[in-house]
């Protein structure tokens, strides 16, 4: 199962830190979301992370930056739709994309690597960002092959319901409140220790 690890949309005290020590205790991709920070913001924190994890670093925005450190790959979200250069790092570095729907997911899954289905369970990190889909039309998804490893499911992920996502027939999970959320690294990497199968 993929298990990818989503940044909080701002920075905070030893973010750093946090990331270096969940990354080097546990394997799972990060995916760098600051959609209101500059690329200078963005560098700033990727320069304070260890150059050996930068192959499991996804950015979310400012693409120049995966290039330029040969990180992961890039994810594109409403903001940013596409690489805006055909460099050779564009042709061949990860690239997922953010679905809401299924109707989304059966167009867009086989055009990427791989995508996020959200909100699958009630957001933690947004306030009123509540569940888009039922049990029955999950499972309708994933009878017609719709939802399958390709797909990642988004929202509301925690320890206790990363069972249903596993069941369901979902490629992995993307997590963020549920670590984020922790008081400390230590409880963070207790509530990972749970998504590992």
């Amino acid at each position: 199962m993929k298990l990818i690890v989503i940044t909080k949309e701002w920075f905070f005290p030893e973010e750093a830190n946090w990331i270096n020590q969940l990354m080097n205790e546990c394997k799972f991709i990060l995916h760098i979301r600051k959609p209101f920070s500059s690329e200078l913001e963005t560098e700033h924190l990727l320069l304070q992370i260890d150059q050996a994890l930068y192959p499991r670093i996804v950015l979310h925005d400012h693409y120049t930056l995966a290039e330029k450190y040969h990180l992961k790959g890039i994810h594109l979200n409403a903001r940013n739709l596409g690489c805006s250069n055909e460099s050779e790092y564009c042709k061949s570095c990860s690239i997922s994309r953010s679905c809401h729907s299924i109707p989304e997911v059966e167009k867009w899954k086989d055009s990427f690597d791989y995508v996020t289905l959200s909100p699958i369970f009630d957001s933690i990190s947004k306030q009123g960002y509540k569940a888009a889909f039922t049990a029955s039309e999950l499972k309708q998804a994933i009878e017609k092959g719709i939802v399958d490893e390709k797909v990642i499911a988004l929202g509301g992920i925690t320890s206790s319901n990363i069972t249903q996502i596993v069941n369901m027939g979902f490629g992995g999970a993307a997590v963020l409140g549920s670590i984020w959320n922790q008081s400390d690294i230590t409880s963070a990497l207790e509530e990972l220790s749970y998504f590992y199968f």
